[in-house]
């Protein structure tokens, strides 16, 4: 069997694994469809997350250059490209918000004062509106970055600088709808840096992993895969570093409304989860990646990466899904159909950039 036809086969296993999952899901979904949604939620912004991050680490190598970027901008742009499924995957959640947030609800704003006075941010139409321009202009920002070959590389600087702030601002708002809003009386400054951080870290440790299974860093200098664990490590440290400050100015503060998010997700059995993710996102991906003789070593470097790329699946499901179950932990069957069958879908899109793309040359930062 040729490489094509092999590839090709793939895609349509993932493709129909995805879908019969979907169906599975909208099936139990009939009965019990808040929490299906809410399955489906954390997937999205899984794999949003994926795409998004990746197109902002894409830009951030405009700025700054770097054989870094070489190794990593196949899979990063592959991933980018999966950007219009997820534009169209947010359909569901903007149908179905009624089930999801409090704010939409009938009658929701009658006898809830601080509703009331949020009713100008969170009403539906003006959510579906930013959630259409969230996507259009992510969009553009791809077919700016997509388009430019290293040969091209005349005002990319310019376009990265503004995409970074647009990348900033549309993060942001987009994590306060889809995520924050679920909870509209529980507020935190940190909350939308946490995502967009989290959103690069898991972008970065996939296109980290992609490059060290294909080899591309095969006959490199040592140095290459030294840089892709710094790259790994620094957004490590800044997410770690986002989550324990949200923790502790909540937690000093002891105030009702802040620690209402966190009540659920610490003094029930979900606290297990919490420390679940602080290994797989934090303390085990920064202990090795501390060590420069792992980092040398691609098989250590390649199961770190994993890790994170887990460790943000986890993330995800932590965002949402405990404070709609606040007894305990709790699992449902949508749990793990909504992320295979959105992870189908993306993966056959994924796949076929990344394997018509080329490896490019160490000394080119474009290719």
């Amino acid at each position: 069997m040729s490489a094509r036809a092999k590839a090709h086969g793939i895609r349509w296993v993932a493709t129909s694994i995805g879908v019969l999952s979907l169906l599975a899901c909208l099936a139990i979904g009939r009965k019990a469809p808040e929490q299906a949604l809410l399955s489906y939620l954390f997937a999205f912004l899984f794999f949003t997350g994926l795409s998004i991050g990746s197109l902002a680490v894409l830009l951030v190598h405009g700025l700054t250059g770097g054989s870094w970027g070489t190794w990593l901008r196949p899979p990063l742009l592959a991933a980018a490209r999966a950007l219009p499924l997820q534009a169209v995957l947010v359909v569901p959640i903007l149908m179905g918000m009624r089930w999801l947030y409090p704010w939409a609800r009938v009658g929701a704003l009658e006898h809830d004062a601080l509703l009331r006075a949020q009713s100008w941010y969170l009403n539906p139409t003006f959510f579906v509106c930013r959630s259409v321009l969230y996507f259009s202009l992510w969009l553009l920002l791809l077919a700016a970055v997509a388009g430019r070959r290293h040969q091209e590389r005349d005002g990319l600087p310019r376009i990265a600088a503004i995409g970074l702030i647009v990348y900033a601002l549309s993060t942001l708002l987009a994590s306060t709808d889809w995520a924050m809003s679920l909870m509209p009386h529980w507020h935190s400054s940190t909350f939308g840096l946490l995502v967009a951080s989290g959103w690069m870290l898991a972008a970065s440790a996939l296109a980290v992993t992609c490059a060290l299974l294909q080899g591309a860093t095969e006959g490199a200098p040592v140095q290459q895969r030294i840089d892709l664990g710094n790259l790994l490590l620094a957004l490590t440290l800044v997410w770690g570093y986002l989550a324990f400050m949200q923790y502790l100015t909540i937690w000093v503060a002891d105030l009702p409304d802040e620690t209402a998010w966190y009540l659920p997700r610490t003094l029930t059995s979900w606290r297990t989860l919490a420390w679940l993710l602080s290994a797989a996102r934090f303390l085990l991906p920064f202990a090795v990646l501390l060590s420069r003789a792992a980092k040398r070593r691609r098989t250590w470097l390649t199961a770190t990466a994993s890790l994170l790329v887990l460790g943000s699946l986890i993330d995800a499901f932590w965002l949402v899904v405990p404070g709609a179950r606040p007894a305990g932990f709790e699992l449902r069957w949508t749990d793990l159909l909504a992320p295979i069958g959105v992870g189908g879908l993306w993966c056959a899109l994924f796949l076929e950039p990344l394997r018509r793309m080329r490896w490019a040359r160490p000394e080119l930062a474009y290719g």
